[in-house]
């Protein structure tokens, strides 16, 4: 939580906002507004969502000085604002949105806000619940489909909290439609976007991927795994990444290709998220056949500690796809794909020998 008020203040401000908590929530989800932003957004969806929040809870204070005053002057200044009233709602929001919803790792409802406003994006779901893009007016930030871009899925936001990883959509749409590819990727069923409130944010620290010994990518015989360790053990705040573990295996003419991130314990969290990625190269033709990514969550009280015990993790309690290619490409198309897949993790610049 942002603060250390008791959650039964929480509450009491929950109970009193009620529907109109709801529709801010659902109104900053489709507009993509974090806590700490949400009176310097001024799109009029959430200007009038925040506005009856505001005014009912500007009420609350007067009805009860007391309480609203107890809760303010135990805020942090961070969380501070014009009002009493705005800086409760802040707190309130703030605290709500730091809870990670694991219901992500749903398969997506036919029933949900985003496939009753495009029943057609349903009919394109696959067994995973990836939507095929190909066709589409699909752009790094978004699903643009009749009057709304929808947004890509939780999992495929940098953290799985904040902005979309744009750079690795980017790569999956451009590395597509050069290679002929079929594209599959994860919508996030719970937000409704229209398309005149879409805005691209852009941030510079892309990677490529580079071309790989091709001659040894198909020598069934080079296989195994290799573990790449954080010397600091993911204890650092810029580098939250213990190890990367990377697995090739072969069952007939096909090589597999397995990269998984060892992540250190989360301090109170009772999950741990743990990036994936499964590759499939057909040495007969001398390409890559198949790539996806995909989001594991482990259990806290059995995720491995050590590096001694990653291979006894198992497969996780939770998993979820999240983008997929299939056709005909070359190794560096696989690397940018990993690469753009692992940003931030510099374990990978590691495997694929060059600087993190």
């Amino acid at each position: 939580m942002p603060s250390k008020l008791d959650p039964s203040e929480y509450a009491t401000v929950r109970q009193f906002l009620g529907t109109r908590l709801t529709a801010l929530h659902r109104t900053m989800l489709d507009l993509d507004t974090p806590a700490f932003s949400l009176f310097d957004d001024d799109r009029t969806r959430l200007v009038v969502a925040r506005a009856d929040a505001v005014g009912l809870l500007d009420r609350w204070v007067r009805e009860q000085p007391e309480a609203a005053n107890r809760i303010y002057l135990q805020l942090p200044e961070f969380l501070r604002r014009a009002s009493v009233a705005e800086s409760v709602l802040t707190a309130v929001i703030a605290s709500d949105l730091s809870q990670f919803p694991l219901d992500v790792f749903n398969y997506p409802a036919l029933d949900s806000r985003l496939f009753v406003a495009a029943p057609e994006l349903g009919l394109l779901l696959d067994e995973s619940g990836l939507v095929s893009v190909t066709g589409l007016d699909a752009r790094p930030w978004g699903l643009h489909f009749g009057e709304y871009a929808f947004h890509y899925h939780q999992l495929l936001r940098r953290g799985y909290r904040s902005g979309v990883h744009y750079s690795l959509i980017e790569s999956v749409l451009r590395l597509a439609e050069a290679h002929s590819l079929t594209a599959r990727i994860a919508l996030d069923e719970r937000r409704l976007r229209f398309a005149d409130e879409y805005v691209e944010n852009h941030e510079h620290d892309y990677w490529y991927g580079r071309p790989l010994d091709e001659n040894e990518l198909d020598l069934l015989a080079v296989v195994g795994e290799t573990f790449y360790g954080d010397p600091d053990g993911g204890s650092s705040f810029i580098h939250p990444y213990a190890g990367l573990s990377v697995r090739w295996t072969a069952d007939g003419g096909l090589k597999t290709v397995e990269i998984e991130e060892f992540m250190p314990q989360p301090e109170g969290g009772e999950w741990v998220l743990a990036r994936y990625l499964h590759a499939i190269r057909d040495t007969d033709k001398g390409a890559f056949v198949h790539c996806d990514g995909a989001v594991k969550a482990f259990s806290a009280a059995t995720y491995p500690q050590t590096q001694a015990d990653f291979g006894h993790r198992g497969k996780g309690d939770r998993y979820r796809k999240l983008f997929r290619v299939d056709g005909e490409f070359p190794s560096s198309v696989w690397s940018e794909l990993a690469i753009s897949w692992f940003r931030g993790n510099r374990l990978i610049a590691e495997y694929f020998g060059r600087p993190g």
